[in-house]
């Protein structure tokens, strides 16, 4: 029995190989989707800067339009000053000609505000277009190097499990079978070391007597917190 716990034992080493890079294995695919995402929000925001920067060019230049209207008239109304016979006439003109000086004033004022708006939004569409270009990049680079990553462990967790599978074929079936089901109950860990009365698996105290006994590795042991398999060793690599 103490050589079938201690083939296990090699087994679960394996096993504990063959879990860690089966996490890489889920692992990568979510980086790389999750770095994609990551570029397509980087666009969405640049394309609604872009829409932005229209609205406000496309504003800008209607209120430049309007505005040449507006001196146009203020010039027709300041060649009518001098055609007028009334000074009632003539002030009125007048009125007409502040208003629409007042008006252009706050139009001008207007069309400053949004070309300073329209700058600020272009060095910061600008910046974030810079961003999707190198993101882009990094992207390239770290997907490739998952993906031969992925291909890698793939490969290992072949070679781990054929060899695992090879070490448990030597095992009586009963044996195999608990191992088994523990390594799919027990989050990979099947068979565990114990210290000081202590089971390392779940870390509860286990009766001394049973202590003593699953120390002599002559015997199949379970843990009757966690009910994993002990197999002890005094000095475990």
């Amino acid at each position: 029995m103490e050589q079938e716990l201690k083939t296990i034992y090699e087994a679960q080493k394996l096993d504990t190989q063959i879990f860690e890079k089966e996490k890489r294995l889920i692992s990568a695919p979510k980086m790389i989707a999750e770095m994609e995402q990551e570029i397509e929000t980087l666009k969405k925001n640049i394309a609604k800067e872009k829409e932005i920067i229209d609205e406000l060019e496309k504003e800008r230049r209607k209120k430049e339009k309007e505005l040449e209207a507006d001196k146009d008239k203020i010039k027709k109304f300041e060649s009518k000053l001098y055609e007028v016979k009334t000074n009632k006439e003539y002030q009125a003109l007048l009125k007409e000609i502040e208003a629409a000086k007042t008006a252009n004033d706050k139009t001008e004022e207007d069309i400053l505000i949004l070309m300073e708006k329209i700058e600020e939004l272009k060095s910061d569409f600008s910046n974030l277009s810079a961003q999707l270009k190198k993101n882009e990049k990094d992207f390239e680079q770290n997907r490739d190097r998952l993906l031969k990553e992925i291909d890698t462990i793939d490969n290992d967790v072949k070679k781990l499990k054929e060899e695992r599978d090879n070490l448990l074929s030597v095992v009586n079936s009963n044996l195999r079978t608990t191992y088994t089901t523990l390594i799919e109950k027990r989050g990979g860990t099947a068979v565990v070391n114990l210290k000081n009365g202590v089971c390392l698996g779940c870390f509860i105290n286990i009766p001394p007597q049973l202590f003593i006994e699953a120390t002599k590795n002559r015997q199949l042991i379970l843990c009757p917190s966690c009910n994993r398999i002990f197999f002890f060793q005094e000095d475990p690599e």
